[in-house]
């Protein structure tokens, strides 16, 4: 008997893998917690530090309100984004602070606001309607990776390690520098050279 399934199934089955069951904002946010843990020191120990799990669910559910905010915006240009991306940085930043956690930085912040969009895309119009708009507007996750495939590219370094930056206008300097140099939009960027492959460039 040939197979009733088509290769919507498999997607299904490969992104229920990854996120599980959860609301798919929800699960965005959360995999992309994942991606930069490592990177707080000392943060992540809620043996150590019991603030530490309520710090993060405050900055998660500070990040879906945001997200969920810039979502609903129509008339939206570049400059709203960025700017709207400074504020949920410096957002994520003060609710660590509150909680005792004076070292969560912009490094940080935006590799999570970043990747969660990443993951919204990831998810589908299907999954997580209401996004398409903003596509054009999101910023690349800087991590190794990237930072490492954008050398050949002649990348401006950056002063210090990526999830120890400090300086948002330093960062977004690194925004604007991948929109002037490339032919693509920041995320399809950031795709193309996580899957290795050569970039058009303006």
């Amino acid at each position: 008997m040939q197979s009733m399934l088509d290769r919507s199934d498999y997607v299904d089955f490969l992104l229920r893998m990854k996120f599980g069951k959860d609301v798919p904002l929800s699960a965005c946010s959360r995999e992309a917690y994942k991606d930069f843990q490592r990177t707080l020191r000392g943060v992540g120990k809620a043996d150590v530090f019991p603030q530490a799990t309520e710090a993060r669910q405050r900055a998660e559910e500070a990040l879906i309100q945001m997200i969920t905010s810039i979502r609903d915006v129509n008339a939206i240009a570049q400059t709203d984004f960025d700017e709207w991306h400074r504020k949920a940085c410096a957002l994520l930043a003060a609710t660590y602070r509150d909680f005792g956690f004076p070292t969560f930085r912009v490094g940080q912040a935006q590799k999570w606001l970043n990747m969660t969009f990443k993951y919204i895309y990831t998810m589908g119009e299907q999954r997580l309607p209401g996004f398409g708009h903003l596509y054009e507007f999101c910023h690349v996750p800087l991590d190794n990776i990237l930072i490492d495939a954008l050398r050949c590219y002649d990348f401006p370094p950056l002063p210090c390690k990526w999830s120890k930056l400090t300086d948002y206008d330093t960062y977004l300097d690194r925004q604007l520098w991948v929109r002037r140099r490339f032919a693509l939009a920041p995320l399809d960027v950031e795709f193309r050279l996580w899957m290795g492959r050569k970039l058009p460039t303006n």
